[in-house]
């Protein structure tokens, strides 16, 4: 009997890829690479539970039990049930949360302190006499006058979407409630009672972390995240950005995934605590610029091709209505400045948080993800320098043939002991993959231990190599996995990753000798972001992620960029110091650098510690 050919099936936003034979049903797909979709009948069609949707590839044609459990409009869209469909070729899928048993581990925390609220919106207090057939005034003319008289101000505008809804809310609040106060603007009506709320977002180009916090306190009252939906459409940035541009509403499709996203999250975290959306009175969300391009639906044609160039790079308020976000109906959604290149607001938001701008050290600050952006920060000087390097997706488990996102089960810590290699796992499940700090461990591991050569090559003297099969270490043997296949490096994937850090290591050198800095004044290096803080930086270091600073003081930050967008949520003044950071900031493009690719040729070699760098 003739074998079937192989297929490669890719289930994201997990980031887990495994090959099967052709004509595999996707559940049984998703069992072989560890991944547990829900499905309560066991794989027999009649759940309904394990849906995913079919982004790219050929896959068997609808079942009848799909057609009945699946909606008119699901179907449209794509969605399978995994265990009634079949691959035919290589398949892309994007998985719903809901259909996954456990989801993957999403960086949302901090180290870094809270700041003071100075909030744009107010909550004050009003009453006004409800109309009569003596006193027949609209309720927009007699709402002004209560307003006049309980703060003075004269000038009060509102928006159509307010005045939509101000008839039925001042009746059922009985004519006495809390408006929403924006630089004279009212954007809405809340009960006396209920407290002003905001939304932060760090929209990442892999993670969605969100925070609703209390306007007038700066309290902390929920906080949620989740994959960003558009990985499905390409794993980095420059893929996306390709996707938008072949397909006529591209730009629109990807806009409408993250918005949904962001509103779900919100929605999730006003039923934790029992409060309405009414209540939710402003907005920030900071991303790269690719990402604030693809939320506001902008063209993203000019951002893809040299010279990069942002459609606008200006802070920016936009109505949350447009955005399809079920707030105060005449919410705003502040969008801080981008910076330049793929630079973004997310950027600034980490420098904000972390104090780079006003550190009194000689410090630098790195935000590692697919999309790396460093800057240099020097004491007495007005501007910082920044620059950003396109590490790729390799560090959140892309292009590595076990590599996975930071989801149960995924390998986090390595060590190679005399006893054999010992390993650690998300939630302590069985391994079924590498997420990034895995991975960078295991190479520094395979690098001490003499396994791999300064090179990046496999020592072919310390490893035993099967026939003529690529070079690979084994960390975990097929019969102890959770998905009963090995778990191993290859020279493939070891390369990926010598990209991925010659690309940084690169830019943090152009970055010092572009501003005449010797690396051995550098005091601090600030590690931001969801990857920066789970990687081990004895690890980093080993490989030669960063170049040597012998002098600095590593500090792990967590995600600074969502404690700068809360901070910019909360206060007009950290508002104007970001717009501040922008304009301060000097962007270096590393292309336009002479040297950066000889760099980048050498800083994809291992360190050896005789050298002097």
């Amino acid at each position: 009997m003739k074998e079937q050919p192989e297929v490669t099936i890719q289930f994201q936003p997990i980031g887990k890829r495994v090959q099967v034979a052709a004509q595999t049903n996707l559940l049984e797909a998703a069992r072989l690479a560890g991944i547990a979709l829900t499905s309560t009948c066991g794989g027999e069609g009649n759940c309904g539970q394990c849906r995913v949707q079919v982004v790219s590839g050929s896959v068997s044609p609808l079942t009848e039990d799909e057609r009945f459990l699946l909606g008119e409009a699901e179907i449209e869209a794509g969605y399978r049930l995994a265990c009634c469909t079949r691959a035919w070729s290589d398949v892309r899928l994007h998985v719903p949360p809901d259909s996954l048993d456990s989801g993957q581990r999403l960086q949302i925390e901090s180290v870094l302190r809270p700041i003071p609220p100075e909030p744009v919106v107010q909550a004050i207090p009003v009453s006004c006499p409800p109309p009569t057939l003596h006193d027949p005034r609209s309720d927009w003319t007699r709402l002004k006058e209560a307003i006049t008289a309980q703060s003075g101000s004269t000038e009060i505008t509102t928006s159509n979407a307010f005045l939509q809804q101000l008839p039925t809310a001042i009746r059922q609040l009985g004519w006495s409630a809390n408006i929403l106060w924006r630089h004279n603007e009212v954007i809405g009506l809340t009960p006396a009672h209920q407290k002003l709320l905001g939304l932060a977002v760090d929209l990442g180009s892999t993670k969605i972390a969100a925070t609703l916090l209390e306007l007038e306190s700066g309290q902390v009252l929920s906080t949620s995240g989740a994959p960003n939906p558009q990985i499905s459409y390409g794993e980095d940035v420059v893929s996306r950005l390709a996707y938008a541009q072949r397909n006529a509403a591209g730009s629109q499709k990807l806009a409408e995934l993250v918005r949904q996203t962001i509103d779900e999250l919100l929605l999730k975290m006003l039923n934790k605590v029992s409060a309405a959306p009414e209540q939710v009175a402003e907005a920030c969300i900071v991303g790269n610029t690719a990402m604030t391009h693809l939320l506001l639906g902008w063209p993203v044609r000019q951002l893809a091709l040299s010279p990069y160039v942002a459609a606008s790079s200006e802070p920016l308020e936009v109505l949350a209505s447009e955005l399809g976000l079920r707030m105060a109906p005449g919410a705003r959604v502040y969008i801080p400045p981008a910076i330049g290149g793929y630079i973004g607001s997310d950027h600034i938001a980490m420098v904000l948080a972390s104090e780079l701008d006003r550190n009194e050290r000689l410090a630098i600050g790195i935000d590692i993800g697919t999309n790396t952006e460093i800057s240099l920060r020097i004491p007495g000087k007005e501007t910082l320098t920044a620059v950003s390097c396109a590490s790729g997706p390799a560090f959140e488990g892309a292009h590595i043939r076990d590599g996975m996102r930071a989801a149960s089960g995924a390998i986090e810590k390595v060590r190679l002991t005399p006893q054999g290699v010992q390993i650690e796992t998300v939630d302590h499940e069985p391994p079924i993959g590498f997420c990034g700090s895995g991975i960078l461990d295991a190479i520094a591991e395979l690098y001490r231990a003499g396994y791999l050569l300064p090179n990046g090559r496999f020592n072919r003297q310390r490893l035993a190599l099967l026939g003529n099969s690529e070079p690979r270490f084994v960390f975990v043997p097929a019969d102890k996995s959770g998905n009963g296949r090995e778990i191993a490096l290859t020279q493939k994937d070891i390369n990926e990753i010598q990209l991925a850090k010659g690309a940084i290591h690169a830019g943090m050198k152009i970055l010092l000798e572009t501003n005449q800095i010797a690396p051995e004044a550098v005091e601090e290096v600030i590690v931001a972001g969801a990857f920066g803080s789970y990687i081990s930086l004895p690890s980093a270091v080993q490989i030669g992620l960063f170049p040597p600073l012998p002098h600095a003081r590593y500090r792990q930050v967590g995600n600074a960029a969502a404690i700068g967008a809360q901070w910019m949520l909360l206060s007009q003044s950290a508002r104007r110091r970001a717009e501040e950071i922008a304009r301060r900031t000097h962007y270096l493009e590393l292309s336009t650098v002479p040297k950066f690719n000889l760099y980048f040729a050498h800083a994809m070699h291992f360190p050896v510690h005789s050298e002097k760098n």
